[in-house]
């Protein structure tokens, strides 16, 4: 019986953020590499020795470090896209509005600098990544001419077994505030005995808050923001719990686990769902299995590109 070959070493390289701050990202890339045999590591610095990948979020300082070291030891690092950065025309979008935007979910200068940091790095890039189907990054040939953009899919989830268990509060939210968030949860505070953080949490602060809770509350950052939060999704289903999603009219994959509420008229329906938990939790958890293999399909995970990748590094001389 011939084995399967041994897969190259990856190494996620988060030198460039609060590690609080991209749990959720970090969570699905260590399952999705690891669920296809890549051994995976993580750290402050890059190794010589695997493929780097990093989280996009640069400043001029950690764009001149990537810069230097890929430079110095003739690497080129892959880089996972968390925003939603689209080109329609020649005109740049970020979050679904034109550049300089004005609004409270971030300043219109860190937009600007968040993008040309970026762009400083492209010509160091090997490939970029897409943690299921969001961001879109349409225009994305032209913004990044010369990459291949690939999707790493959906990871499998274990079921989590409810037994025994009686949450405290009856939804729960976190995420950082902003003025119509802030005014929704308000909504739902005068109805729901509800949990609610806006710091970053650890991973396992954030699971226990989300447990504390029968239901996982998504809120759009304002009134016409098009996306859920696909990671605060699969975060809320491993913690064994639906998520609610109120404002929003998402079509992407992760909506078909998700429950998605009219702005006008959810209170009702969340009733519904806060009252049936377990079942609410039960039907998304099938329902994500479904789209993820039926997008596995459609996408298959890019061993092509991480073995011609490594070919080039040399990884196995």
């Amino acid at each position: 019986m011939i084995g399967r070959p041994a897969r190259h070493p990856v190494h996620l390289w988060v030198y460039n953020h609060p590690v609080q701050m991209i749990s959720d990202q970090i969570e699905f890339f260590f399952l999705i590499m690891q669920q296809h045999g890549y051994p995976v590591t993580m750290g402050r610095n890059p190794k010589d020795t695997a493929l780097n990948v990093v989280i996009e979020n640069f400043s001029e300082m950690t764009s001149r470090t990537l810069i230097d070291y890929c430079e110095r030891t003739g690497k080129r690092v892959a880089v996972i896209m968390t925003e939603h950065l689209d080109l329609v025309g020649d005109e740049l979008f970020i979050h679904g509005d034109r550049l300089w935007n004005n609004n409270d979910y971030m300043h219109p200068a860190t937009q600007v600098s968040r993008i040309k940091n970026l762009m400083d790095c492209v010509p160091y890039f090997r490939a970029v990544f897409v943690l299921g189907d969001l961001p879109e990054l349409i225009g994305s040939g032209s913004m990044f001419p010369g990459l291949t953009v690939r999707t790493l899919p959906f990871p499998e989830l274990l079921s989590v077994d409810l037994t025994n268990q009686e949450p405290m509060h009856e939804v729960v939210f976190s995420g950082a505030l902003t003025a119509f968030r802030d005014q929704t949860l308000r909504a739902i505070a005068e109805r729901f005995v509800l949990a609610q953080t806006s710091k970053f949490l650890p991973r396992k602060g954030r699971d226990r808050l989300n447990e504390s809770a029968r239901v996982v509350l998504n809120i759009p950052q304002r009134p016409n923001w098009r996306w859920l939060s696909l990671m605060r999704i699969i975060a809320a289903l491993r913690c064994g719990r639906a998520t609610v999603s109120i404002g929003t009219q998402d079509q992407s994959c992760i909506a078909e686990c998700c429950i998605q509420l009219h702005e006008a008229g959810w209170e009702d329906e969340l009733r519904r769902v806060v009252n049936n938990w377990p079942h609410a939790y039960q039907d998304c958890l099938t329902r994500y299995e479904s789209m993820r293999q039926s997008f596995l399909a459609k996408h298959l995970f890019p061993h092509d590109l991480i073995e011609y990748w490594s070919l080039l590094e040399r990884l196995d001389t």
